[in-house]
């Protein structure tokens, strides 16, 4: 029997990854075929070069055609920028007692959110806890008997502007069957435990020039922002500081420990392509950068309508700054919590820069 194979877009703030995938051995993935196509980016919900994005697209469109034959569909992982959040609490009586069916389910998320017609469009819904008449909390009620059914739902609503772009350029290349997924609620149902969920968790995921802030519970999102912060960020300030091009300032923030101790800073140097720069003037520079992020993140915990429990962790993910040395531990000194770095946990693919990918890969296997 052939296996299942799919097709998925990461479109990330600096590169769109296209991946063909089948599902291995206790829920590993089979990778078949993999391509990176650097481009602009984008930034508040806007591409910076609509037309190359499309050129882009076309190239990953063909590379995918050439290796999934069988006209599989390619899903699209949606960036927190172009997203809305909804969270709806809804009821719905019955007449009598009855078992819970999934038809009852899809009537309480009718009755919570209809999308108008508007610049938007709702790809994904979910629950955050459903409740009975007697007052129990179930993650699934389907089967269960109650004269009524409660619950408090998360809707994902994704911009037309993406939408259309997206696919514009993939059907250029031949790809009509497209759907499209939030590459939050993709990570935080492949990479947050079902129990760490139902507690509830917080994730910054941090790319090059975009990063989005968003909490979980059960299996929906409850709060979500993005803005303006990435390793990009960090390296234009290197690049500004020292008056370097962007190749040799990024090899600078790579070379950069933010934990390495010396008694005698003004005597360490990093050395780019020959030249040496003061170790302590670089670590500044990228502390500085790295507390405008926590502003940021401590601005979004500031803003949120609850209180996070204190045990709550936040994790860090995305290919932005989890490889920067130190710099989990420096956002756990600055905003007083426990930072932990978020990735799967598959062999060899157990890398935060792969995090968004393989969530995207895990929820297109399981449709």
């Amino acid at each position: 029997m052939q296996k299942k194979q799919v097709a998925i877009l990461d479109v990330g703030s600096s590169e769109i990854r296209a991946y063909v995938g089948e599902r291995g051995v206790n829920k590993t993935f089979v990778i078949k075929g993999q391509k990176f196509f650097n481009y602009e980016g984008y930034s508040d919900g806007e591409f910076f070069d609509v037309e190359e994005v499309k050129k882009v697209l076309l190239k990953a469109g063909e590379f995918i055609k050439s290796i999934c034959k069988n006209n599989c569909t390619v899903y699209v992982g949606v960036p927190g920028d172009f997203t809305d959040l909804n969270v709806r609490v809804s009821q719905i009586a019955f007449d009598k007692k009855k078992k819970i069916t999934e038809r009852d389910i899809d009537s309480l998320y009718d009755a919570a959110f209809v999308m108008n017609k508007s610049k938007k469009t709702l790809i994904n819904r979910s629950a955050i806890v459903y409740e009975l008449d007697d007052c129990r909390r179930l993650a699934n009620p389907v089967g269960v008997s109650s004269g009524i059914l409660k619950g408090k739902l998360s809707f994902i609503a994704c911009e037309n502007y993406f939408i259309d772009i997206l696919t514009e350029g993939l059907q250029s290349s031949g790809i009509h069957n497209i759907e499209f997924v939030s590459i939050p609620l993709a990570q935080a149902m492949y990479l947050v435990d079902a129990e760490s969920r139902d507690r509830i968790s917080v994730v910054v995921d941090i790319g090059y020039i975009s990063t989005t802030f968003y909490v979980i519970h059960g299996d929906g999102l409850l709060y979500q922002k993005s803005f303006g912060f990435g390793g990009g960020y960090i390296t234009a300030a290197l690049s500004e500081r020292f008056d370097l091009n962007f190749d040799d300032a990024e090899v600078l923030k790579r070379n950069c420990s933010l934990s390495r101790l010396t008694s005698f800073s003004d005597e360490l140097i990093e050395a780019v392509n020959g030249n040496y720069y003061n170790m302590d003037e670089v670590k500044k520079c990228i502390c500085y950068s790295l507390d405008a992020l926590c502003e940021e993140i401590s601005d979004c915990i500031e803003s949120l309508s609850f209180n996070l429990p204190e045990y709550v962790p936040l994790m860090i993910t995305g290919g932005g700054i989890t490889f920067l040395r130190g710099a989990k531990e420096y956002l756990a000194s600055r905003l007083g919590l426990t930072v932990e770095v978020l990735s799967s946990n598959v062999p060899l693919l157990d890398s935060p820069t792969k995090a968004s990918a393989l969530s995207l890969l895990d929820i297109a296997l399981e449709q």
